[in-house]
C-alpha cells in the first residue's frame, strides 16, 4: 500500500487529507466539546458531516440556542424547540449555507468531524420562496 498514511486521530485530533487526497474532503478529525459546551458549525463555502462516536449533546439553530453568558432576565424560559438529541451513532450533515449549534450534554460528546469543499459551480440551494 505505496503512499498509505495511517493517523491517530485521538492523539492528532485532525488532519488536512487535501495534502494526499485529490477529492472535496479538506479537514477530518476527532473533536470534544466538554460538559455544557457549545460550537457553531457553519457551511459556508464548506460542507460538513459529522458523526457522534462518544457522549451526547443537542444540535439546534443558531437563534435557538441558549447562550451560556445570558443573565436570567434575558433567557427564553417559555416553551421552544429543544433541537435534535444527539447520541453515540448519530451522524449529522450540513449542507452548503446551512448552520447549527452543537451543545454538549452532562457527560461532554466528542464526534468525528468532516469538511468538504464545494465546486464553485454550485449554488447554496434555495428553499423554493425565492423567484425563479
Amino acid at each position: 500500500m505505496p503512499g498509505t498514511v495511517i493517523t491517530d486521530l485521538r492523539r492528532r485530533g485532525a488532519v488536512d487529507p487535501g495534502r494526499m487526497l485529490a477529492g472535496p474532503l479538506r479537514g477530518v478529525g476527532l473533536q470534544r466539546l466538554e460538559p455544557g459546551r457549545s460550537t457553531e458549525v457553519a457551511a459556508d463555502g464548506v460542507e460538513h458531516a459529522l458523526y457522534v462516536t462518544a457522549g451526547s449533546g443537542l444540535a439546534e439553530p443558531p437563534g435557538h440556542a441558549l447562550r451560556r453568558d445570558a443573565s436570567p432576565d434575558d433567557r427564553d424560559d417559555g416553551p421552544r424547540d429543544r433541537g435534535i438529541p444527539l447520541v453515540e451513532g448519530t451522524a449529522v450533515v450540513l449542507p452548503l449555507g446551512t448552520r447549527t449549534v452543537l451543545t454538549a450534554g452532562t457527560a461532554g460528546m466528542e464526534y468525528f468531524h468532516a469538511v468538504l469543499t464545494v465546486p464553485a459551480d454550485v449554488r447554496t440551494p434555495s428553499s423554493g420562496d425565492e423567484p425563479a
